[in-house]
């Protein structure tokens, strides 16, 4: 008999696969409450954008996670500034979050959510970041900010800077 696999397998194909997804989704969610969006948002769509958000949200984490502990990508602690934001507690400092901390709190988050505006009230000229917010070891309260075509930029480039050493 042969074994077809013998360790959880996320490659990098795999993973900007995910990226490009995950990218486009906020794009869309985005473009949503822009002046010239078409789309009236019904419980039937928003019900399909909460599933691709969910699902590949999720699997982004857990394929990131793989190769963090594989040391496929060896450094769990690299900080994303221009993507993410994690503040602790009733503590408003801006302080970035890095690749593992994202990855675990899309992972054990009690709460996500993305707004997207009434027509009008929007106009495009900021980025409208997802809030994870959870509870870490039962005792401290967390919020993590995304913006999440910038996080999805931030993986791709970290995945060529690997790949180009």
């Amino acid at each position: 008999m042969k074994n077809i696999i013998s360790e959880h397998r996320q490659d990098f194909s795999e993973l900007r696969r995910l990226c490009l997804i995950c990218h486009g989704l906020d794009l869309t969610t985005s473009s949503l409450s822009l002046d010239s969006s078409r789309l009236n948002v019904t419980e039937s769509i928003e019900t399909a954008l909460q599933n691709l958000l969910s699902s590949n949200l999720l699997n982004l984490a857990i394929a990131i996670r793989v190769n963090l502990y594989q040391n496929k990508i060896a450094q769990s602690n690299i900080e994303l500034p221009d993507s993410a934001w994690l503040f602790y507690g009733n503590d408003l400092t801006v302080k970035p979050a890095t690749l593992k901390q994202v990855c675990d709190k899309i992972i054990h988050a009690d709460s996500v959510g993305k707004s997207i505006f009434p027509n009008g009230m929007w106009k495009g000229e900021s980025k409208i970041a997802i809030q994870f917010k959870g509870v870490e070891f039962g005792k401290k309260n967390w919020t993590l900010d995304i913006v999440l075509e910038r996080f999805a930029e931030d993986v791709l480039n970290i995945l060529n800077d690997i790949e180009a050493k």
